[in-house]
């Protein structure tokens, strides 16, 4: 994991405290997904990875949770040994919001909102399943580019850190 991502990611979990991340309205049987859920997404075709963090409590039709997408970048980015801005073409991280989940006995389906890819603009159709096994999700992703009908796939897991 680069030193960028690694960043990145500690900072949106380690704003935990106080970043709830955005509601997701929930269906079906919720006992399955109750607790605070981290883990990571990649896609071999594209190259992209990121985090995924979500956190259910018992009982509730929502839960909060959000996707951090690390778009590639065309230069390995190295921590400088001064404080520097990214260059023109660095591409920032961004956080998707899942839109919606529906939870089935030990397994669970949903779509992030509509976001624009990172290099082309393109509109992305994301839609997401996965299965439980103890307490880890695995599941595998579909994006489909609105605009070209091109589809890509990759897989996805996170574990439970706490009931």
């Amino acid at each position: 994991m680069s030193r960028m991502r690694i960043l990145v990611t500690t900072a949106l979990l380690g704003a935990g405290c106080t970043w709830h991340g955005t509601p997701v309205p929930v269906v079906g049987p919720t006992a399955s997904l109750a607790g605070e859920w981290e883990g990571t997404y990649f896609s071999p075709q594209t190259g992209r990875t990121g985090s995924i963090v979500f956190h259910l409590k018992a009982g509730t039709d929502s839960a909060y949770g959000d996707v951090l997408m690390v778009p590639v970048q065309n230069d390995q980015v190295t921590m400088p040994t001064t404080p520097q801005l990214p260059g023109p073409n660095y591409k920032l991280p961004r956080v998707l919001k899942i839109s919606f989940v529906k939870c089935e006995v030990n397994t669970v389906t949903g779509r992030l909102d509509v976001y624009e890819d990172p290099e082309t603009g393109e509109r992305l159709l994301t839609t997401f399943e996965g299965r439980l096994t103890g307490d880890e999700f695995r599941g595998t992703f579909s994006t489909l580019f609105e605009g070209s009908g091109r589809l890509l796939a990759g897989e996805w897991s996170v574990k439970r850190i706490r009931h």
